[in-house]
């Protein structure tokens, strides 16, 4: 099994992040192949554009964004993720257990004894008007029927897990100081968020392993975890295992990859 050093694993994954040479395709398909851009500030995905792209102007993700290509959305990580539209609708159910078992992780002791799809009925049917809401706005609708937690606790709960939330622009555009305005996704972008296919090879699960290693390969499982928050996929790596090629790192840990994608050599 051939072994990948430090510096090939390197020069392999700039190479894939297109960090090592600009490259001339467009914001939503790079946004897409780079499974999305961590979006928690704001501005940081106009640098890893930048960073990425030639030619790369602002402007080009400010039409995204407001065009409804892409979206600002709670998704890998509980953390927020400016992603393509189709990625948001296509990923979020099988994000929604980890979302809700970060939140009540985080606030086990706040949130106890409360039935969270009672709540997330409440949260969907207040923003059943199809109007903008900020996260204390939708607290406030609903926190007579929950008085005991803490507003914020109550409010990371409705916009962060229970319901799937697009941040409206202008929040994310260039140079744009803006709070954020919640809209549930579904209604945003005018589409259904797509829901889990049923069976045990975990169908989603092995899409985002393809397209995780098509942007971050050779990688290890636990690699794949700490990247998307999910409990390491192993249905979907089961199910993918004759398609991926396997290599070892100078530590022993196995790591996976795409059979279709070879490793450029080095670059100097």
């Amino acid at each position: 099994m051939t072994v990948l050093d430090s510096r090939a694993l390197n020069r392999a994954t700039l190479a894939r992040q297109h960090l090592l040479t600009r490259t001339d395709t467009s914001v939503p398909e790079a946004v897409a192949h780079l499974c999305g851009l961590q979006a928690q500030e704001p501005q940081e995905p106009f640098i890893g554009l930048w960073s990425r792209l030639a030619d790369f102007k602002p402007e080009q993700l400010d039409d995204a964004l407001t065009g409804r290509t892409m979206v600002r959305t709670h998704l890998m990580r509980r953390t927020v993720h400016l992603v393509t539209s189709d990625d948001a609708l296509a990923w979020r159910a099988r994000h929604d257990a980890m979302l809700r078992q970060r939140v009540l992780g985080t606030y086990r002791r706040e949130l106890a004894g409360i039935d969270l799809d009672q709540v997330a009925a409440a949260g969907h049917a207040a923003m059943a008007d199809q109007q903008p809401r900020t996260m204390r706005e939708l607290v406030q609708a609903l926190e007579d029927r929950w008085p005991g937690p803490p507003r914020r606790v109550l409010g990371e709960l409705l916009v962060a897990a229970l319901i799937p939330m697009a941040q409206l622009p202008p929040r994310g555009l260039w140079h744009q100081r803006a709070g954020v305005r919640n809209l549930p996704l579904a209604t945003w972008l005018e589409r259904d968020i797509d829901p889990l296919p049923a069976g045990d090879s975990d169908p989603v699960g092995q899409q985002l392993l393809r397209r995780y290693l098509a942007a971050y390969g050779p990688a290890a499982s636990a690699d794949l975890r700490a990247w998307c928050g999910l409990a390491g996929l192993p249905a979907a790596v089961k199910a993918a295992r004759e398609e991926l090629v396997v290599f070892r790192d100078e530590r022993g840990r196995e790591l996976l990859d795409l059979s279709l994608i070879q490793i450029s050599e080095p670059t100097k």
